[in-house]
């Protein structure tokens, strides 16, 4: 992917203006435009000097903030052009991959907090309601599921600004309410309330990374690796190690939900993408504005994203499986409950440390599809031994372990390059609500990995001679 400079607009931030690298890092030539870039949109806070019209854009003669990926064909007679698109499979029709060192904290910090809020209701699961800890977790997965079916939707008709702030309030109002109040009801009300936090953060970030490029994708997602380390540190530091109480530590989660809100504004955020104003005698190709598609063209885009989600489906269906189901069964030996939970634990610790390095790595290794259909593969064939060798312990001791880092490696190399390669394939008027429609997959196969692990579970208790009491 040829990366090129923020657009420079007179008296304004470069960085507040971002749009995709031509296939020859060239600029676009329209008839009577002498080289120049073609006609768009522009946000009138950016400069100064130029009038802006109604719509909040400047006139024809400002430069664009976005540009679609063409490749340009000039007719023979007649001075015509054709324009056909190249984006599908192109790395380049992302916007740039430039950013400051203030924004790539910042990435990295928004996928930090954002799913942090997730691992610290579940590493909380048994304080929170001891006698229904699967109740807890089916509370925090299942709110996000909902919310992100419905996406497709509604997402483009509410700004990312609004977006965020509703997470922001959930996260402070889940914690809050987990932590103060004692009905299990409203607790488990308080819980969803974060899951609904971390579905919306999530959707609306994937999103926005799109008018940013793979290096801020490859940021947030290598964040969110870090946030299961963080996560569970969290509460293993405070709660277990300085013998801090689960309300002091929940109510901890206040703060992390400022710092959360604090780093989402110090973006300067792009605008959406606008297409090219269209040329005289120029034919039109371009996909409908995302804003006059109807509940049935939503419904087809959503539908039409199957060739990247299913690998995401899979590959968090056999890696949630695994962990609910068939590490919870391994101890040396199986019959200690205690070294039981012992390898859970470290396995899960081996888990988060592939998923980490993995989702780090969008910037260095960029898989094409074939490669992304065969990570879930391998994956499901290591959920199938996993569970085999649970029950026959072909190979049992604690270099398993190994195991958990390549699931873990998996997981998130199909997330990360999952989503960037959505971004590449699919129209860039519609990139950022296909990217928050397909954000569901993830937990399509993290709830019917975990309800898969519940049997996988107690086949293997049974397997083992193991009671479940």
């Amino acid at each position: 992917m040829s990366n090129s400079n923020p657009v420079d607009l007179p008296g304004g931030n470069k960085n507040a203006a971002r749009r995709p690298s031509n296939s020859k890092d060239e600029p676009l030539l329209f008839p009577g435009n002498s080289g120049q870039a073609p006609p768009g949109p522009h946000h009138p806070h950016h400069d100064s000097d130029t009038s802006a019209d109604d719509s909040g854009y400047n006139t024809p003669s400002s430069l664009p903030l976005f540009r679609r990926n063409q490749e340009q064909e000039r007719l023979l007679g007649g001075g015509k052009m054709k324009l056909k698109k190249s984006f599908t499979h192109s790395a380049s029709s992302m916007a740039s991959d430039e950013l400051t060192l203030r924004e790539s904290l910042a990435w990295w910090a928004m996928g930090l907090f954002n799913n942090i809020s997730f691992v610290i209701m579940a590493a909380s699961a048994k304080d929170i309601l001891p006698s229904s800890v699967g109740v807890v977790y089916l509370a925090n997965s299942f709110p996000s599921l909902l919310l992100r079916l419905s996406a497709p939707y509604w997402f483009d008709r509410v700004s990312v600004e609004v977006r965020m702030f509703v997470a922001f309030c959930l996260f402070v109002a889940g914690f809050v309410s987990v932590a103060l109040i004692d009905e299990p009801t409203f607790k488990l009300v308080g819980v969803m309330m974060v899951s609904a936090q971390c579905g919306l953060g999530e959707m609306s970030m994937l999103a926005l990374s799109t008018r940013y490029g793979n290096k801020s994708l490859t940021l947030w997602s290598s964040g969110t690796g870090g946030s299961g380390i963080f996560g569970y540190l969290y509460v293993v530091m405070l709660h277990t190690w300085v013998g801090v109480s689960t309300k002091a530590c929940l109510l901890g989660g206040v703060f992390i939900a400022l710092m959360y809100y604090a780093a989402f504004r110090t973006f300067d955020i792009p605008p959406e993408y606008e297409p090219p104003t269209p040329v005289a005698g120029a034919e039109e190709s371009g996909a409908k504005p995302v804003n006059e598609l109807s509940f049935r063209e939503r419904f087809k885009l959503t539908l039409s994203l199957w060739p990247w989600g299913m690998p995401l489906i899979l590959v968090y269906f056999a890696e949630y499986a695994m962990q609910s189901g068939t590490w919870s069964s391994i101890g040396f030996p199986v019959t200690d409950e205690a070294k039981r939970d012992s390898f859970y634990q470290y396995a899960n610790w081996c888990y988060q440390a592939g998923v980490l390095v993995s989702r780090s790595s969008g910037t260095v290794w960029r898989p094409k599809l074939p490669a992304l259909w065969i990570m879930p593969m391998i994956q499901m064939v290591l959920l199938g031994f996993s569970t085999l060798n649970g029950s026959e312990h072909w190979w049992y001791d604690n270099s398993l372990l190994g195991l958990s880092v390549v699931v873990g490696f998996f997981g998130g190399a199909v997330y990360v390059n999952g989503f960037r390669l959505i971004s590449e394939g699919v129209d860039p008027a519609h990139n950022e609500l296909a990217v928050a429609a397909a954000s569901v997959c993830s937990d399509i196969g993290t709830n019917f990995g975990e309800l898969s692990g519940v049997y996988i579970q107690k086949w293997l208790y049974a397997q083992n001679g193991i009671s479940d009491t």
